[in-house]
């Protein structure tokens, strides 16, 4: 139907060329020009019609056509397509659900750490390794529950291995830490941590022992093998022995906690019976002896200096504890010795005066032992350093203005 259009318009086309030609010639043998074009465009108008209506047949028909296909093919169902994200990340998850956040402090900020805070560091680790470690049990106990242990099992637990392994070993760095800041507590706190120790050893080896049940049965399902009977027993008496390791653990772990209590309460303890002592601490000097003996009369007067600069700084605040009370008398131990065996009469009143303010400040009788400073800051500016000239013992210098008459 295409082709007879141009055909028609080709014909209208030459019939105005006739007419152009012969408008020459005698007008009785022209034709009807104006009769002849309504005829072209009545034929050009029917060509269209005709054409039209051709292609509107023809897109009916196609419609029915592809309506015919469309009913004797279904429908495809669309396919849903579950996409699993990977075992580490999954296992990931769990893990953190069950051995709760992981807290590791770096290490140039826990040996900063007072011995309480780092105290209480190890508690953490040693509870997120004990966790950490019944989780990778549990997880193995779980894979080997119906005697078969796929690929996908081995790589889960293989996670929750890791996880113990990499928190035992934090926690062993945190207690050797505190072992080499604080390695002077009690036998109670060293037996303790000893204990604690070794169970992070016992742990460790058991995390072990399950990586390498995992790692035998990983090579024999990648190698297409049969898993053996003995491969699956031997990862299960693993899983156990872990378990019961996690149970020693923790039992040492309250051990330690209990290490911990007691000496917390023999701090509170002397913190209160410093802070309750009585007045009196004349029991407390009674058996101080000198320590340091002078060598000559000149070293013991300065001992009697050093003396009494000690007792007049414990006196600047008003009261007398029983630090200063024991660095007072040894002082005054031994400033008095050395008086005594190189002065005379005179010198050797000194020495009755520093024992009597070191009695007065140990009943905290602190007027008297302030009257005693300052009768013996009077007396030694009269008692010379020189050595003694012959007749007068104990180097007692002549009062000022030399002889009386």
């Amino acid at each position: 139907m295409k082709r007879n259009f141009p055909r028609i318009l080709l014909l209208c086309l030459a019939l105005f060329a006739l007419a152009a030609c012969g408008r020459g010639r005698d007008t009785a043998s022209a034709p009807d020009v104006e009769a002849t074009v309504a005829a072209a465009v009545q034929a050009t108008t029917a060509a269209q019609a005709q054409m039209q209506s051709s292609i509107d047949a023809a897109v009916q028909a196609t419609a029915t056509a592809l309506a015919a296909n469309a009913a004797l093919t279904p429908t495809p169902t669309p396919i849903v397509i579950t996409t699993t994200e990977t075992v580490t990340e999954v296992v990931t998850d769990t893990v953190t659900e069950t051995v709760t956040e992981i807290v590791y402090v770096p290490q140039d900020v826990y040996v900063t750490m007072t011995e309480e805070e780092l105290q209480a560091l190890i508690d953490q680790s040693v509870e997120q390794a004990v966790a950490a470690t019944e989780a990778s049990a549990q997880s193995a106990s779980t894979a080997t529950s119906d005697a078969v242990v796929t690929s996908e099992e081995v790589q889960t637990v293989e996670v929750y291995v890791q996880l113990a392994e990499e928190t035992i070993a934090y926690a062993e760095e945190v207690l050797a830490t505190y072992g080499q800041l604080y390695a002077d507590g009690s036998a109670e706190m060293v037996a303790a941590l000893n204990g604690i120790e070794q169970e992070l050893a016992t742990l460790n080896q058991s995390a072990a022992s399950i990586a390498t049940s995992l790692e035998e049965i990983s090579t024999t399902l990648d190698a297409g093998l049969a898993l053996a009977e003995e491969s699956i027993a031997q990862l299960e008496s693993a899983a156990a022995s872990a378990q019961a390791t996690v149970d020693q653990a923790q039992a040492q772990a309250e051990v330690w906690q209990t290490a911990l209590q007691e000496q917390a309460d023999r701090a509170r303890a002397t913190q209160s019976a410093l802070q309750e002592q009585p007045t009196d601490l004349t029991a407390l000097i009674q058996n101080i002896q000198p320590q340091q003996m002078a060598g000559d009369l000149p070293a013991a007067l300065q001992m009697t200096r050093s003396f009494a600069e000690v007792a007049q700084r414990s006196l600047a605040d008003g009261r007398i504890d029983q630090n200063e009370i024991l660095a007072i008398a040894q002082a005054g131990a031994d400033a008095s010795a050395g008086l005594k065996n190189f002065g005379g009469p005179q010198v050797q009143g000194m020495a009755g005066t520093i024992d009597g303010i070191t009695s007065a400040l140990a009943r905290n009788d602190l007027p008297a032992a302030r009257q005693g400073l300052d009768g013996l800051n009077a007396q030694m500016p009269a008692v010379g350093t020189n050595p003694a000239p012959a007749g007068r013992p104990g180097n007692v210098q002549p009062p000022a203005g030399g002889r009386r008459p």
